[in-house]
């Protein structure tokens, strides 16, 4: 894939998210924080101790995020180029969701299965290693 096709159906299959994530972009970068490229996407360091999002081709992550983060944050990306307007009902706000609960379980000291264990984030994890041009 090149990446001015990965852009294109970004920007158009993928738009919903896409806007959003410019958004927040276009904020960071008001913000003085200074954007990076992984593979096609561009993506910010933030914060830590919490993982990353994926709104498209951005994606934001804590501070010091390892390749393994930033690869499976890019493999949403490529969810996004194959669900489309689909993405935020069947990937974003479940695993949203899940992220949440997750962390409530923790706190409670409950054992928690992998977190690749979930249908879509197995999958991002996947496509983010099969996509990244090192």
């Amino acid at each position: 894939m090149r990446t001015f096709v990965y852009w294109m159906l970004q920007l158009t299959w993928g738009l919903p998210l896409n806007v959003i994530g410019a958004i927040f972009a276009l904020l960071l970068i008001c913000l003085g924080k200074k954007p990076k490229r992984f593979g096609y996407a561009v993506y910010f360091e933030l914060g830590n101790h919490w993982g990353g999002l994926n709104l498209g081709g951005f994606f934001f992550v804590q501070k010091n995020a390892d390749k393994r983060l930033k690869s499976h944050e890019y493999g949403h990306s490529f969810q996004t180029l194959l669900l489309g307007p689909l993405m935020p009902f069947l990937v974003t706000i479940p695993s949203a969701v899940r992220y949440h609960y997750r962390s409530y379980r923790r706190a409670k000291g409950h054992s928690l299965s992998p977190y690749d264990a979930f249908w879509c984030e197995g999958w991002a994890t996947r496509l983010g290693v099969k996509y990244l041009k090192d």
